[in-house]
């Protein structure tokens, strides 16, 4: 049951939107756990579309480890967790448990400095672990190729040192998906916007284990 763990420190990175088109294109075998106070892929799920279940489930310091509980008891293939983008008790919980941390950073200053953070993180709960878990996925998101930055972005991951997943472009088709209510496989097969996401979840498959 490979858990996959969608974190940054930094809002507006796309990380819900991930979150969600991992857990549809892993379908019907996924469950994705919100753990975001913002809510945004449990708001996506409203309309009942969706693929997979999503389980609203924010996390305090009071209930770690009923939290973790429930977070496996499930009998879905692959779990995705979608994360506060902050330090904290659901942050540092997942990531105790993850098999691989998804890190979508867009080109902005302020998103590296907090991805950086995120992987100082993460060296912490392997080092807590010691089985060298979890693994790492940079992904560049909300990307617009047309700018220097953006064009940059995959050389400037890979600096990190960890492995640096397919870029996924800034697209309004993943906008328009979460006022359907659908993930972007059932909004927009086969477009552009629904091949990248392909392209992720199959990286994110080999890393987390199940390929």
């Amino acid at each position: 049951m490979p858990i996959i763990a969608l974190a940054n420190l930094k809002g507006g990175v796309g990380k819900s939107t991930l979150a969600v088109s991992l857990a549809g294109a892993l379908a019907p075998n996924s469950a994705l756990i919100d753990a975001d106070p913002q809510a945004t892929a449990s708001a996506w799920a409203e309309a009942g579309n969706l693929p997979f279940p999503v389980t609203e489930s924010p996390l305090t310091g009071s209930n770690v480890e009923a939290w973790i509980t429930d977070a496996l008891n499930t009998d879905a293939t692959y779990i995705v967790i979608d994360l506060p983008p902050m330090l904290g008790d659901a942050t540092a919980a997942a990531l105790a448990i993850a098999d691989l941390a998804v890190i979508p950073v867009t080109a902005s200053g302020a998103d590296l400095k907090a991805t950086n953070r995120a992987i100082e993180l993460i060296a912490a709960a392997r080092e807590n672990r010691g089985d060298g878990k979890p693994a790492v996925l940079m992904v560049p998101s909300k990307v617009d190729i047309r700018t220097a930055a953006g064009a940059e972005i995959q050389a400037v991951l890979h600096d990190y040192g960890e492995p640096v997943g397919p870029v996924i472009s800034q697209r309004v088709a993943h906008a328009d998906a979460f006022t359907a209510g659908l993930w972007i496989g059932d909004y927009a097969k086969g477009s552009a916007a629904h091949s990248e996401i392909k392209a992720l979840a199959s990286v994110a498959k080999r890393l987390a284990g199940r390929a």
